[in-house]
């Protein structure tokens, strides 16, 4: 958040999943949105959006709070807006949306079991729900799109670019000069810095075809990337080293991506079902342990991928490891951290508490 006294604007980021109750620093929950948002003091906002979704009554509650705001509020989306992010972003009384970023609605989703009434009466809800999210929408659009087109484009999940968001009515106006840097490594889609797991959504494959049209050259003028462009993908493999330096420590081999080039939607759909109730399934109440299996839930990872580090928590809570593998861990952090390899993640601690930082996570691994 940025809202300095002397300012007579303020700036509030939407970076990450959105959820209900907040675990992560890049998460965005309604309460610590509602606290943020109170300290401004009803200065004029921008809003700035980039996020894969999360939870569509957190994603509610947030739209709720900025409609409530007395301050002007602009909605600029830094690279993707989908699913439940989309009703944030519909929140402003202005959106804008550069050339090169992503819009993306569809179907409100649940998990669900019991018997055949117990199902109908999910379906029920998901369909009021799914209702609620069309009001939204159809305030924002103002004429230009109409409810049963929206449902319908909901219905086969709608990838949109700039032109088509403004075509239907969901933002104002396409910011050409805002360069995105955005790449896509097996089924992750990294844009500014954020990844979206394309796996799970059901016409992922479209974003890769508006990734490839963009490098067709057009008779519009191109927008320069940043210098040091490939920064994202170079953070990517220093990030990669370091987990699979402790990966290695623990004795965790690891796993290849699952491909999924030839399986059919409805298996697909069955598999993502299968892999959120094995994960919950694993729910312990422990806030460790949970915190790993919602991170799990939420980067397409299965219950087998994530039962390494669930045992190794576990064993070092009960006793320290014998074979020095949290003190291996700890050098391995630190001798990243003093390498540089800190700048591979937004919001690295500042210099005077990469130790604290250091410990405190050995110390979660020790249960201390």
């Amino acid at each position: 958040m940025t809202n300095k006294a002397e300012e007579e604007t303020a700036e509030l980021l939407i970076y990450g999943e959105i959820v209900s109750e907040q675990w992560f620093e890049d998460e965005t929950a309604p309460k610590q949105f509602a606290e943020s948002l109170a300290a401004l003091n009803g200065k004029p906002l921008t809003l700035r959006i980039n996020s894969p979704g999360g939870d569509v009554f957190a994603a509610q509650a947030i739209y709720n709070l900025l409609r409530d705001y007395p301050g002007a509020v602009t909605a600029k989306i830094d690279g993707l807006s989908a699913s439940a992010a989309t009703l944030i972003t519909c929140a402003g009384d202005t959106v804008i949306m550069p050339s090169n970023a992503l819009f993306m609605i569809h179907n409100p989703l649940t998990i669900a079991w019991g018997n055949a009434e117990e199902m109908r009466k999910t379906a029920d809800k998901l369909d009021t729900v799914r209702d609620s999210i069309v009001n939204v929408y159809l305030k924002r659009v103002g004429g230009k799109t109409k409810a049963d087109d929206i449902k319908a484009m909901m219905d086969a999940e709608t990838w949109l670019t700039a032109q088509e968001a403004l075509d239907y009515g969901f933002v104002d106006s396409i910011d050409n000069e805002t360069p995105i840097e955005d790449s896509i490594k097996g089924n992750m889609l990294i844009m500014n810095n954020v990844a979206c797991d394309l796996v799970k959504f059901k016409h992922g494959d479209k974003v890769r075809d508006i990734l490839n049209q963009r490098q067709t050259p057009t008779n519009s003028p191109a927008i320069k990337p940043k210098e040091g462009g490939n920064k994202t993908m170079e953070n990517q493999e220093k990030t990669n080293t370091l987990l699979q330096k402790i990966a290695d420590k623990l004795g965790i081999s690891e796993k290849p991506e699952p491909t999924a080039g030839n399986q059919s939607i409805e298996d697909a759909v069955k598999a993502e079902r299968n892999r959120i109730c094995n994960l919950e399934s694993m729910l312990t109440g422990d806030k460790v342990i949970d915190g790993i299996i919602n991170t799990a839930k939420s980067n397409g990872q299965t219950a087998e991928d994530i039962k390494p580090y669930i045992d190794a928590v576990t064993n070092a809570r009960k006793e320290e490891p014998k074979d020095g593998a949290a003190e291996a861990i700890k050098d391995i952090i630190t001798d990243n951290m003093q390498s540089g390899a800190e700048g591979v993640a937004a919001g690295a601690p500042p210099v005077d508490k990469k130790q604290a930082a250091i410990d405190e996570i050995v110390n979660i691994a020790n249960g201390k």
